[in-house]
């Protein structure tokens, strides 16, 4: 709720001189004599004098008012009020003895000794008319300029002029009642002219008396000066010369003594009157020690109301002294005024001292240039090395970890921009508090016209400074120069780590510029700042991520406690690894981290995704979504075509049985499983594209809020056909592993202990149906490939155990057509292999297969 305006409800006294005491009451005049922020009696400032005692209470002096006015009081909450009453000011003439408010020079003053009574300084209208109200008469000047010739309109006066006395107090009087005037003036002068005689007649025999009485003096000094020979009157004149030698004689050392100590007195008291002079040179430096220029500004102000002026020797040395010691002050202000760091307070304190002390305008606007001048140089000096171990610094984000050196020192540039923003931060708005305080006048100052246009380019360029500080720190390419430092062979994407903290400190920034009134192109560089940082963030972090990902390979361990689920139509169900799982979550953290730094809303903005509503800027991250795919597929394939991988030798059952390896092999640093390496990259692939894929997409819509979009369909179509080209690849990876030893132990099997197919001898009926070892062999081998499928990924046993069937029925039909001779044992035995592996692999015959494995083929026995 606003304070009343204060209100003036009574005086005391209701007139006076110069100087009067005046004890004035009311209303709401302030809770302190810091409130007190002005005071007029009559038209005339009288702060100086004025002496807060109540919010209902002031004593002040009047000032050098000779009219009837108003007593207005202003204060800080209230501002300018009002006044029921008024109080009427006068000039006095001043005589000897009466006191006085001011100095007044004796020299010049023609007092006489004889007192004047007060009837005879006042003077009746001659005319017989009543004077008009001096409020009614016409100005000095007016009248000096009508009246160019020394003129005087007091009757008593020599220069005497009828007509500046009628102008003066009869300007508005009728012509008719200046004609009665003149008629009773001129009575009043025949009145006096008839007095006189009738005064003679009445005492005409004294009158006559006196006469004879001079005749008889005048005929006895002629007499004694006939018998003398002389004038009586030299003797008079020797005696009394004579008398007045001997006693200035006999009193001259009294006489001098009194002199001196009249003077003496005379100077003391006025020392006493005016002490307040002569102890203001040293009030000056004592209070200028204790940093209280309010008090000399007001001490000196009132000297010079006072004292700048006068004639008096005495007070034109110590004034001459005071202006000195001002201008020592002024200098110090001055300096003060211009050395940084100093406070926004300081300086508009500063500012105000110095306005009133030589009024001059430019000091508040030197005060800006100054602060300016250091805003700049603090976002130009090169940043201090940060203590170790100190908390200050911006942390990297946790969830871009695992870089170089993101734990250890903060990086240079990073420093710089932290440095710059935080000096922004703190010295801007007061800059800009600074420069509305000029131009609103708060300083005491009135704002030059042109400094409008210079403030606002001061403005536009410490943003757009700050801007490219951030920019060059921040996006600098590698090789280049800053202005502090030379580039430490960092590429911009290095500092992903710090990016969303600088990214979070400047819109910060922006949120408490907003709050200032800044101009709107003041504004739209730090938003524009932000977009481009929100672009440059977006790209960094998603190539960190795409980084990353294709780094993954050397975090796999091989260890699958991490089964798959299963979903309705996808090719599932197998073990994976905790490869797929690292996927899914470096992109979830890179979303998660781009949702808490580039999507943080700001104000003035209508969107959720600015950033993301512009279409090249959309299709950028759609091909970033896909370069993130690429890489996680290029760390599958790093991972099957490994050494590592490569070396794990395929094993049957029959070498399982065999062998002296233990199921689970070593391979350089990592324990491979005891599973083949390959099915389980098989495995992670079809799990990522089937199950992790899906989730990685969501997860990446959720920036742009719709999973359909045209870049992001685009990254899914990519994604899934990367995955399935993978797939194909690592298939006849595997079947080519597994098919070319099986199909190439088929033959020697066959033909072991030298066996005939035409000198096969005749069995009974029991041994005929007992099957040859190459198909013991063979049956063996697709078991020991099924188990290791069945075990890894048994959603792709039938795929790959159809091509492999497919490959020994091609090689089992070329081998029984390459036979040139066949016995009646020989054929038979013949079929009965071709039967049986036909039956027992039905499952996994494909039409070729179950072609070749017939009996009616032509080109099998």
């Amino acid at each position: 709720m606003p304070a009343e305006a204060p209100t003036v409800t009574g005086i005391s006294p209701k007139e006076g001189p110069p100087g009067t005491r005046v004890t004035i009451r009311g209303q709401h005049f302030g809770n302190s004599p810091r409130d007190l922020m002005g005071l007029t009696i009559c038209g005339c400032n009288c702060l100086l004098s004025a002496e807060w005692v109540s919010p209902n209470k002031i004593i002040a002096r009047s000032g050098p008012a000779n009219c009837k006015g108003d007593i207005i009081v202003m204060t800080r909450q209230g501002g300018i009020g009002a006044s029921t009453v008024q109080f009427r000011g006068y000039m006095e003439t001043v005589g000897p003895l009466k006191e006085s408010a001011v100095w007044v020079e004796e020299e010049i003053s023609n007092w006489g000794r004889r007192a004047m009574s007060t009837t005879a300084m006042q003077q009746q209208d001659p005319l017989g008319l009543s004077v008009e109200d001096s409020s009614k008469s016409l100005p000095d000047d007016q009248m000096n300029q009508y009246f160019p010739h020394p003129s005087s309109e007091s009757l008593s006066s020599e220069d005497f002029v009828p007509a500046r006395f009628l102008l003066k107090n009869h300007h508005g009087t009728s012509f008719d009642d200046l004609k009665a005037g003149l008629s009773h003036l001129q009575r009043k002068v025949g009145a006096h002219k008839e007095g006189q005689l009738s005064f003679l007649k009445a005492n005409v025999g004294a009158v006559m008396d006196q006469l004879d009485t001079l005749c008889v003096l005048r005929d006895k000094f002629e007499q004694d000066a006939l018998q003398v020979r002389m004038m009586p009157t030299v003797r008079l004149e020797q005696s009394i010369e004579d008398s007045r030698r001997e006693a200035d004689r006999l009193f001259k050392e009294v006489l001098n003594r009194r002199e001196n100590a009249d003077a003496t007195r005379n100077a003391l008291s006025a020392m006493q009157r005016n002490k307040f002079l002569f102890l203001l040179p040293t009030s000056i430096e004592k209070n200028s020690i204790k940093g209280d220029y309010d008090l000399i500004v007001n001490d000196y102000t009132r000297a010079k109301s006072l004292f700048s002026d006068s004639d008096i020797e005495i007070f034109k040395r110590v004034f001459e002294e005071v202006d000195k010691r001002i201008d020592s002050l002024i200098s110090r202000l001055k300096t003060q005024l211009t050395t940084m760091p100093c406070t926004l307070e300081d300086q508009k304190k500063l500012a105000r001292n110095l306005a009133s002390l030589d009024g001059d305008n430019n000091h508040a606007w030197n005060a800006i240039e100054a602060r300016y001048n250091y805003l700049l140089e603090s976002l130009t000096a090169p940043p201090e090395k940060p203590p170790e171990n100190s908390n200050n610094a911006l942390s990297p984000s946790s969830k871009l970890g695992g870089g170089q050196n993101w734990q250890g020192e903060l990086p240079i540039k990073i420093q710089t921009v932290e440095d710059c923003l935080e000096v922004f931060s703190f010295q801007f708005p007061e800059l800009w508090k600074l420069g509305q305080s000029y131009f609103s006048g708060e300083l005491q100052v009135e704002a030059s016209s042109g400094h409008n246009k210079s403030f606002r380019d001061i403005i536009l360029r410490s943003i757009k400074m700050l801007c490219e500080i951030v920019k060059e720190n921040l996006t600098m390419p590698v090789g280049t120069l800053t202005p502090k430092h030379k580039n430490s062979n960092k590429n911009s994407t290095d500092f992903g780590p710090w990016l969303p903290q600088c990214l979070t400190e400047v819109v910060f920034l922006y949120k408490s510029l907003c709050g200032l009134d800044l101009p709107s192109d003041a504004l739209a560089l730090i938003n524009n700042l932000i977009q481009d940082l929100r672009f440059h963030c977006l790209l960094v972090i998603m190539k960190q991520t795409s980084e990353q990902v294709r780094m993954l390979y050397k975090q796999e361990t091989w260890v699958h406690d991490l089964p798959s689920a299963t979903l309705p139509g996808k090719q599932s169900g197998g073990l994976v690894t905790a490869l797929p799982s690292l996927f899914e979550s470096k992109v979830t953290d890179a979303v998660t981290l781009l949702k808490e730094s580039i999507f943080v809303h700001i104000p003035g903005e209508t969107t959720v995704n600015p950033i993301l509503a512009n279409p090249s800027v959309h299709s950028q991250y759609g091909s970033l979504a896909q370069s993130i795919f690429q890489g996680f597929v290029q760390t599958l394939e790093h991972l099957s075509s490994s050494k590592e991988v490569m070396s794990a030798t395929p094993m049957f059952l029959s070498q399982i049985l065999t062998s002296s390896l233990p199921p689970t092999r070593q391979s350089g640093n990592r324990k491979l499983p005891s599973e083949n390496p390959q099915l389980i990259i098989l495995s992670n692939c079809l799990y990522t594209r089937d199950i992790v894929l899906p989730s990685v997409m969501k997860s990446l819509a959720s920036l742009t809020g719709d999973q359909e979009t045209p870049p992001l369909l685009l990254a899914r179509e990519t994604a899934v056909n990367l995955l399935s080209d993978l797939d194909k690849q690592l298939c006849e990876k595997y079947l080519e592993s597994k098919t070319d030893p099986l199909v190439g132990t088929i033959e020697p099997s066959m033909y072991i202990g030298e066996f005939d197919w035409a000198k096969l001898p005749e069995r009974s009926v029991i041994e005929r149906g007992d099957l040859r070892p190459y198909i013991k062999e063979i049956l063996a081998n697709l078991i020991s490939v099924n188990c290791e499928v069945q075990n890894v990924l048994p959603s792709q046993c039938r795929r790959l155990l159809s091509y492999i069937v497919e490959m020994i029925a091609e090689e089992v039909s070329r081998l029984m057509t390459c036979i040139p001779n066949f016995n009646d044992e020989g054929v038979l035995q013949a079929h009965i292999d071709l039967a049986f592996l036909r039956k027992t692999l039905s499952p996994f015959c494909t039409p070729t297969a179950k072609y070749d494995f017939s009996p009616s083929h032509p080109d099998s026995v």
